[in-house]
């Protein structure tokens, strides 16, 4: 970031420096050194913020990835525990079809009735 401060200090100077014309060799060297040191402070500070504007927006952005993370395993659980209930729910219901099956019925055979005597009149 050193190079980023420099460059950033220089492009300020080469505006501020031209509209400070007419003053002495004396004050004008005053004027540069002040000029320079402001302009330093000014680029440090600048570079810091955006720094820290830059780490902000990660912790934002991690803040939102972690939120998102939990919302979806939130999610797999809910939608593990419905599978797990509808699954029960199929046993159950597999378990009572069982039982309220009607025995397999032995099959009936009819034995045909024995004719009747017929009683003979004399």
């Amino acid at each position: 970031m050193n190079g980023q401060k420099k460059t950033l200090s220089n492009q300020l100077s080469s505006l501020v420096l031209p509209k400070l014309k007419g003053l002495s060799e004396k004050n004008a060297k005053k004027v540069l050194s002040i000029v320079e040191k402001s302009v330093a402070t000014i680029a440090k500070k600048y570079v810091k913020l955006v720094q820290d504007q830059e780490k902000e927006a990660a912790k934002a952005k991690e803040k939102a990835d972690k939120a998102k993370k939990k919302l979806a395993e939130k999610e797999a659980k809910k939608k593990a525990k419905l599978a797990k209930k509808a699954a029960e729910i199929k046993q159950v219901a597999q378990l009572m079809a069982k039982e309220s099956a009607p025995a397999v019925p032995k099959p009936v055979t009819k034995v045909p009735a024995k004719p009747k005597a017929k009683a003979v009149k004399k």
